[in-house]
């Protein structure tokens, strides 16, 4: 009974018409950028703290024009951090709303200041809750390689690149996970003003992931700061021997939300045990891109890595296996005649256990 009440909610919510209203300080809003979902249209995020401190995210959709009067008075809001008050808004759950064509921002005066624009320590960190807004002065101690996460938007799967940075500043230190396209947006050993990064709590560890909305301000250096030894990075590690086997990668399924594989899924839905989220199951690709590798070393340890194919396919070209680097990498029983006859050398990411590079190890004999 109670999965068919959370049904007919859902409906609701999807077929409500836009006439929610939201009171609020705007902390941030983004630039109209393409919309991935739909390749002729656009759209832009904002986000709006409202007199309870709980963080609103508002959304809305254009047609190919890139002209918007909506993100022109929220950016205005933004500037001069004065309320306001937005009205014809979908409600869509979750502190989620659509704007729409008859949306309209107007000035409120409120008499409240956002805590998550408010700089906090990282030894306050320990005591917010997972999904919270925050903002820190720290010095990058470590940044960490390229990490590959899956997730889904809309009905595509996407793939993305993260880094896990190590961040400190003078009460601890915290690990913080940074996307792709803000990579070029930090340094080690620089400091800076982080905004709206977001509380991320899993297994009981706690870590903080920036956002599409968070900004990163350089600031002269902070000076000595506490960096705890239980933090760290695992930096690349390497193993050398002879593949035994090769296979299929098994995709577990986990959360888009949280990434959480402590799920209940089946060919439509996902639920999340962590975030309580419902979300749509989208089926892989059928076209292999990663495939696993087990490999022996000499001293008889057993590795299990996932690669690229691209990876595999390239070492096959090294050792003069053209022809079998076209074909069926995981049928193709060939491939794993040519691969257990030659003496590999890996380098991996021990954390997941990815492949960073795989060549040819040219081992002499004396």
């Amino acid at each position: 009974m109670k999965r068919g009440f959370n049904m007919i909610q859902n409906a609701n919510i999807s077929n409500s018409k836009p006439n929610a209203t939201l009171e609020g300080v705007v902390v941030a809003v983004t630039n109209i950028s393409d919309n991935q979902a739909d390749k002729k249209g656009k759209y832009w995020t904002a986000l709006i703290s409202d007199s309870n401190q709980n963080m609103n995210r508002i959304t809305k959709y254009l047609s190919s024009r890139i002209n918007c009067s909506l993100h022109v008075k929220m950016v205005e809001h933004l500037n001069n951090q004065h309320g306001v008050k937005l009205n014809k808004l979908k409600f869509n759950g979750d502190n989620t709303y659509v704007a729409s064509s008859e949306t309209i921002a107007t000035p409120k005066v409120l008499s409240f200041a956002p805590l998550c624009t408010q700089i906090t320590t990282i030894k306050n960190i320990e005591s917010m809750t997972d999904g919270e807004y925050l903002s820190l002065t720290c010095k990058i101690i470590d940044v960490g390689f390229d990490e590959t996460v899956f997730f889904n938007n809309g009905q595509k799967r996407v793939q993305k690149l993260k880094r896990t940075a190590i961040v400190a500043d003078k009460t601890d230190s915290i690990n913080m996970n940074i996307w792709e396209n803000q990579f070029n947006l930090i340094e080690k050993d620089l400091s800076y003003i982080i905004k709206l990064a977001k509380v991320k709590i899993f297994n009981d560890d706690i870590s903080i992931t920036t956002t599409t909305h968070t900004i990163f301000e350089a600031i002269p250096d902070i000076g000595d700061v506490n960096c705890s030894t239980s933090v760290q990075i695992s930096h690349e590690s390497a193993a050398s021997g002879v593949i035994t086997s090769i296979g299929i990668v098994e995709e577990r399924c986990s959360c888009p939300k949280c990434y959480s594989t402590d799920v209940e899924c089946n060919d439509k839905t996902i639920k999340c045990i962590r975030c309580k989220s419902r979300s749509l199951f989208i089926k892989p690709s059928i076209q292999q891109t990663e495939i696993k590798l087990n490999l022996i070393d000499v001293n008889r340890n057993m590795f299990e890595f996932i690669a690229d194919t691209l990876k595999v396919q390239a070492l096959l070209e090294q050792c003069g296996h053209q022809d079998l680097s076209r074909v069926d990498l995981v049928e193709q029983e060939d491939v794993l005649l040519a691969l257990s006859s030659i003496n590999v050398l890996v380098n991996f990411n021990p954390k997941n256990m990815h492949i960073n590079t795989i060549v040819l190890n040219n081992v002499e004999n004396n």
